[in-house]
């Protein structure tokens, strides 16, 4: 799901039905419009200049979503199309190879994207037999633009941090094909413990709890297959946590690992942009702190090390350490500072 492959993507289906130009197409709220990703990368800059009398995306009205593939000339003549500002001067001028068009468009929650195929004037219009080649990708495109929107939107450009973290921009975790929690962040550590259906046994393996089960296992299991991996996604109504909260309806986005094999990164993702905050800022009281806890956090807040902490409070470094770790996962910090900062923020010394 990097830029590198997604940047392929549109070769490689274009070359399945063998066409000169395959693009994806951001169709944002309001008229900006966005390609992402094309096989003629050299006029996508150009574009931008016609796409406003585009009569192609002229056509990507909200009916035609969700309704597969279909062919542009089923609205647009070939005579409309030579007489436009789009085949005179950006067609013609950067001497591409487009004049038929098979168009595609999907929604998410951030607009639009359509998709489109493009074939030469001399080539002829598009088959019904590349009509079914493309409509059989439909669900797994949908699924492929609904993920990457998602990354987007959560601003998670890299998902693994240098150091081998996992960023806490939402909550992410890494499981190996038998389902055994290989890393997760924060966020999705404490998720674990709030949802009722997700649960951890004492191999590290998670279960979604009740009728969820098979999904998850079928889903988790397409996205660590030894042949062929495939990305996926799976929803989890609206619950209430263990201690009353609400926890609001759950998408878990499944990206295949391309390095190493047989792993996959799961996403959990919520349509209500405060949803999954509101979830992870726990109130004040909901925060409880052991005695050794709060000794080992003063500590930390007048500055002492590791080894002075032991010394002062009689503990091993083993039991600091572990301390430290459960002062990170109750505030839902990645670092000791940032625990530090929550503390102080909440009141909590």
């Amino acid at each position: 799901m990097d830029d590198e492959l997604f940047n392929t993507l549109p070769n490689r289906l274009a070359r399945e039905i063998d066409v000169p130009s395959a693009i994806f197409i951001w169709l944002h709220p309001g008229d900006y419009r966005e390609i992402t990703a094309g096989t003629q990368a050299e006029a996508n800059l150009d574009y931008n200049t016609f796409e406003g009398p585009d009569p192609w995306l002229a056509q990507g009205t909200d009916d035609k979503v969700g309704t597969g593939v279909f062919r542009l000339s089923n609205y647009v003549s070939p005579q409309e199309l030579e007489e436009s500002e789009m085949f005179n001067e950006f067609i013609t001028k950067n001497r591409l190879d487009r004049y038929w068009c098979l168009g595609l468009l999907q929604g998410t929650r951030d607009g639009r994207v359509a998709t489109a195929f493009h074939k030469g004037k001399t080539a002829g219009d598009f088959t019904d037999t590349e009509l079914s080649l493309i409509n059989r990708h439909v669900e797994d495109l949908g699924r492929l633009h609904a993920i990457r929107r998602e990354l987007h939107r959560a601003s998670i450009r890299e998902i693994a941090a240098a150091d081998r973290s996992l960023l806490d921009d939402a909550p992410i975790f890494e499981l190996d094909h038998q389902g055994r929690l290989l890393r997760m962040n924060g966020k999705a550590e404490r998720l674990f413990k709030l949802h009722p259906l997700l649960a951890v046994d004492s191999k590290r393996t998670l279960r979604v709890q009740g009728t969820g089960q098979s999904a998850f296992h079928l889903t988790a299991g397409r996205a660590t297959a030894a042949r062929k991996s495939e990305a996926g996604a799976m929803d989890l109504a609206q619950t209430r946590a263990i201690d009353g909260r609400i926890i609001p309806r759950l998408r878990l986005n499944f990206l295949p690992r391309t390095d190493g094999g047989r792993k996959v990164l799961v996403i959990a993702t919520t349509e209500f942009t405060d949803g999954m905050q509101d979830l992870f800022d726990s109130p004040q009281e909901r925060i409880l702190l052991t005695p050794r806890e709060r000794d080992v956090l003063h500590g930390l807040i007048r500055g002492l090390r590791r080894d002075q902490l032991g010394h002062d409070l009689d503990l091993a470094m083993p039991t600091i350490d572990l301390h430290s770790a459960n002062l990170r996962r109750k505030l839902g910090a990645r670092t000791i500072a940032e625990a530090v900062a929550i503390a102080l923020k909440l009141g909590l010394i």
